[in-house]
Formats: C-alpha cells, structure tokens, sequence
C-alpha cells in the first residue's frame, strides 16, 4: 500500500504535526502577555502625565486672563486713581491671588508702571506666578 506524499500516515493520526503548524508555546505566550502589559502601562503613564499637563497649562490660561483684566480694570479707572489693590478668585475650584502694583514716575515723570500678577497652586506643593505690565501716561 503506497502512503500518499502529503498528509498524515494513518497510524499516527492527528498527534504528528508538521513543524510549520505548530501552535503558540506557553513561553511565547507568556512573553507576549508581558509585552502588552509593558505597553499598556506606558500608555496609561503617558495618558496620566497628559492629562497633569493639560490642567496646568488650563490655570496658566485662566491666570493669564485674570492678570489681563486685572490691568484693563486698573487702567479704565482713569490716571488719578490707579492704585493698588489685591482680590481673591477662585474658577474651577483653583484658586488665584491677584495683586496689582503701581509704581509712579517710572520710568519717568507722569508714567504710571502697573504690574499685574496672579499666583495660584500648581500642585500641592508648588505655587505658579504670572506677572503682566504695562505703562500709562498722564495726558
């Protein structure tokens, strides 16, 4: 009896695999179960870090509209009475200290300097600053 070239002789039946269509060991099984958890907690990190980035920048927008309009405020108020003055806001639960400073005859005579300057939490340990300026002219 001839046994054909292909196939499986009949007495080994399914057991003989040829090489070729051998299935996943549990070695590489195992290593590639680590590779994906490798991958999948560096995107979360990246995701978690993402997000702690996007906040900050967020507040440092907020601060810089807030040290804006501090200034608009202060100048709109005429020469003669831009002053100091200081307030508390709070938007989306952070909270900004804003502090307006006016300095007279600086740089020279019936120039007023108004710095403008929010400061607010970063993180629970670390506390961010903006400062704006700029210069009025008694006319």
């Amino acid at each position: 009896m001839d046994w054909p070239i292909r196939g499986n002789h009949p007495a080994r039946g399914d057991k003989h695999v040829r090489s070729g269509e051998r299935g996943a060991g549990l070695l590489e099984v195992l290593i590639a179960v680590v590779l994906l958890a490798v991958i999948t907690l560096g995107m979360v990190e990246f995701f978690a870090k993402g997000r702690i980035w996007f906040d900050q920048e967020e507040r440092k927008r907020v601060a810089t509209l807030l040290a804006q309009e501090a200034l608009e405020r202060t100048v709109a108020r005429g020469y003669p009475q831009i002053q100091n003055w200081s307030e508390n806001r709070t938007i989306a639960s952070t909270p900004y200290a804003i502090q307006v400073l006016v300095q007279s005859d600086v740089p020279e005579a019936d120039i007023k300097r108004i710095t403008s300057q929010v400061t607010w939490n970063a993180t629970p340990v670390a506390q961010r600053s903006l400062t704006l300026m700029t210069l009025v002219y008694d006319n």
